[in-house]
């Protein structure tokens, strides 16, 4: 049965809701005229412990001095033991990241459409890609929320792109409020779940058998970033088994076919096909995408059928192995996923900036040059 908590009302309402003290900083921002610089102070504050510069606007500082602070409720302990995650399975956190979180999201009629319209994906595909990759792998990573991580700064990053992506769409005056408001507190908390209750899910259907306390603690350090990046504290649950229910509400109310989404599908089908050598493997992302997020959603997307040939290919070619601790017990499609993953990040990288890191930016407008 539906949680009561998570009424249709109350959902309702939290699609009403923006980011107060985002949207606040960044509207000041604008209003002085401050754009360009903010965004060249911003770009190499990379680290968490790092002192934050001077000469940005009051609330524009305020808010990265507030929201730096992680809640009384986080267990570092846990976040430890999550961290240990993405060392043991990074491929495949990267792959059910790309073909089972963000096809989910992209199924969600309504949300999907601030992304579409802000070209930050389907105008850098590549790029865009690789961000979000980065971002879990600074949130992941050994001591990622601590003093000498990055997990921090990079979501304050994205909470910032989050109001100027509502800025700008709001200022156009022609988005339709019907839906909710651009990026709002639903669809915050549904993207949040793609990442804290998917991927563990995901790994489950790649054959990965996460104890308990393993799923828990990795869910722990998602629900901390849920607090960075201004989650209303109503639509973050405290445990899995709750946010599964969350999640399963937020996709049953938001999830409908869509141009933008069928395009935004698209440009992730081009980078898989692209990432992976040879026609051979052109069947890859959508036998993937069907085997992480499920026919319902990838019949949404307009995803093709899933081309299992390609998955007996790759275990017969060079490229194929074992992953962690599972082996050779490892089932076909987690085998593919472990090498897509690391092809991905490595080609993706190559392929958009010669290998390098990415740094998060707060963009002065929807679509950044080339």
């Amino acid at each position: 049965m539906p949680d009561v908590r998570w009424t249709d009302d109350l959902l309702d309402r939290m699609r009403g809701a923006g980011d107060p003290g985002a949207d606040d900083a960044i509207a000041e921002v604008y209003a002085a005229g401050q754009a360009e610089p903010v965004r060249q102070a911003l770009l190499g504050f990379g680290w968490n412990g790092q002192a934050i510069p001077d000469g940005l606007p009051p609330k524009l500082r305020d808010y990265l001095d507030r929201s730096s602070v992680l809640p009384d409720w986080a267990d570092p302990a846990r976040m430890e033991r999550g961290n240990d995650l993405l060392g043991r399975y990074e491929p495949h956190v990267l792959s059910t990241l790309l073909c089972g979180s963000l096809p989910l999201c992209y199924a969600c009629a309504n949300g999907v459409q601030v992304l579409h319209r802000s070209q930050r994906l389907t105008g850098q595909v590549y790029r865009r890609l690789v961000e979000t990759s980065q971002f879990v792998v600074d949130v992941l990573d050994e001591g990622g929320l601590g003093a000498d991580g990055r997990g921090v700064r990079s979501a304050q990053k994205i909470r910032l792109l989050h109001a100027t992506m509502r800025y700008h769409v709001s200022s156009l005056g022609d988005w339709d409020n019907n839906g909710g408001i651009p990026i709002n507190q639903e669809d915050l908390a549904g993207t949040l779940l793609s990442f804290a209750v998917v991927i563990p899910l995901g790994l489950q259907r790649l054959g990965v058998e996460l104890p308990a306390r393993d799923r828990d603690d990795f869910f722990h350090i998602w629900r901390v970033i849920g607090h960075v990046l201004g989650v209303d504290e109503r639509l973050n649950p405290s445990d899995f088994d709750s946010a599964v229910v969350l999640k399963d509400r937020i996709l049953e109310r938001q999830q409908a076919p869509s141009e933008a989404g069928r395009e935004m599908t698209k440009a992730l089908l081009d980078f898989t096909r692209e990432v992976l050598p040879g026609p051979a493997f052109a069947g890859v992302g959508p036998s993937l995408m069907r085997h992480l997020a499920g026919d319902r959603t990838a019949d949404i997307l307009a995803v093709p059928p899933a081309d299992w040939t390609s998955l007996g290919l790759q275990l017969q070619s060079d490229l194929s192995f074992g992953y962690g601790k599972t082996g050779d017990k490892v089932p076909l499609a987690g085998k593919l996923a472990s090498e897509f993953g690391r092809v991905a990040l490595k080609e993706g990288l190559r392929m958009t900036n010669k290998g390098r890191r990415y740094e998060w930016q707060v963009p002065t407008g929807l679509a950044e040059p080339s």
